[in-house]
């Protein structure tokens, strides 16, 4: 059973409907249908309730047994390319690409997503600490140096839908204290969807947070 709360004033981003998903011998959702609104959703559960595999399922990286999701007319399913290009997913793993550098990952990124902020970005790569390591290779950056690389794209990205897993993992206390001040300002962004799965609060208003609670699904 999945329980939920939400804003009803904000407008509707993402909808998913009917949806069902198992790993071998253990099913996470039976038919779960759900409104993802403008503003930041923050996901919260227990391990193993399935947050992970939510983001993945929204993101198009892992493909329900059935049921369907969509931003607006854009499907998931009918429409994969329009979709990604619709949805920024940040994980809490290594970043992928690891052989560039975050230059060329920022680069690698423009030609993906059209719509990027590029004053946004360049803030965040400030606000991140960036500058130093703009031209090593990721492989060789800390975990926590990686992170900042993939959250300053998420946070660029121009996405309707921004995925985020796990935001505050590996990051120091500057970028930590930075991290929760631009979540602030995406909750306000209009027409889209910042979905945050995590053990703590984004910290976005109130007013623009809504709150999806996971249950452990049943043994």
């Amino acid at each position: 059973m999945n329980d939920s709360v939400r804003h009803d004033s904000l407008p509707i981003v993402l909808k998913v409907q009917g949806l069902s998903f198992a790993y071998p011998g253990r099913y996470l959702f039976t038919d779960w249908t759900h409104e993802f609104v403008q503003g930041i959703t923050w996901v919260q559960g227990p391990n193993g309730c399935g947050k992970s595999t939510l983001l993945k399922l929204l993101g198009g990286a892992l493909n329900p047994i059935s049921g369907h999701v969509a931003i607006g007319t854009i499907q998931a399913g009918h429409k994969p390319l329009a979709y990604r290009q619709a949805v920024f997913y940040c994980g809490p793993g290594p970043i992928s690409f690891d052989h560039l550098s975050p230059s060329e990952y920022f680069g690698f990124m423009r030609s993906l997503y059209p719509a990027i902020d590029e004053e946004g970005l360049a803030q965040h790569v400030e606000g991140f600490g960036l500058h130093p390591f703009l031209n090593v290779p990721l492989a060789l950056l800390s975990t926590g140096t990686q992170r900042k690389a993939w959250l300053a794209m998420a946070l660029a990205a121009g996405t309707r839908v921004t995925l985020i897993d796990e935001p505050f993992n590996a990051l120091d206390v500057k970028s930590l204290a930075y991290l929760r001040l631009a979540l602030h300002r995406c909750a306000n962004a209009l027409s889209s969807a910042w979905i945050v799965a995590s053990h703590e609060d984004p910290g976005a208003p109130a007013s623009h947070r809504a709150i999806l609670e996971l249950a452990a699904p049943s043994p």
